[in-house]
């Protein structure tokens, strides 16, 4: 079992491309492994063979593989564990603390996720932070005030979605 696996919302969370996931099988260490999904959303496992697993959440893709596996091994025991969450990211570059990407678990707002990344630093322009955004084949550009922001201004309150980037000036 890997020493630490993702904990908050992810026994909601709908895997995905890129996902990490431990598969532990009771009493079999030959079918217990660590996997990534792959882009297709498929994992390869033995007697099994190639699974789409994207969408499913982990409860669920330990109960699908229990029953198929039960073919094989009396009492099989499943349970899946999300390792590490790639799928789902934000990221932030600029001026703050740690740029790179962040693991999207749960909701999170601008102010949350440039507090994840250690805050800003002295050289930010707290007036210019801009979020690009994904908008089918264009790119959505949402200005963000920091200054705003904390005073309590909602309309700055933005809550991110898979693939923004925050810019930090």
């Amino acid at each position: 079992m890997p020493e630490s696996t993702v904990t908050a919302e992810s026994s909601k969370f709908a895997l995905g491309p890129a996902d990490v996931i431990h598969i532990a099988v009771w009493k079999n260490s030959e079918l217990t492994q660590t996997v990534t999904i792959g882009p297709d959303g498929f994992i390869s496992l033995p007697l099994l063979g190639d699974l789409h697993v994207a969408g499913m959440t982990a409860s669920q893709l330990a109960e699908d593989l229990q029953t198929k596996l039960s073919s094989y091994l009396v009492n099989a025991r499943v349970t899946v564990s999300l390792v590490e969450i790639r799928s789902r990211q934000v990221f932030v570059t600029g001026q703050v603390g740690k740029p790179g990407g962040y693991p999207l678990v749960a909701p999170i707002s601008v102010l949350q996720l440039i507090a994840q990344a250690g805050g800003l630093n002295t050289f930010a322009h707290r007036k210019d932070i801009v979020i690009l955004r994904a908008a089918g084949d264009q790119v959505q550009k949402l200005k963000f005030n920091y200054n705003n922001a904390v005073r309590g201004d909602a309309k700055q309150n933005i809550t991110l979605q898979p693939g923004d980037t925050v810019i930090v000036p």
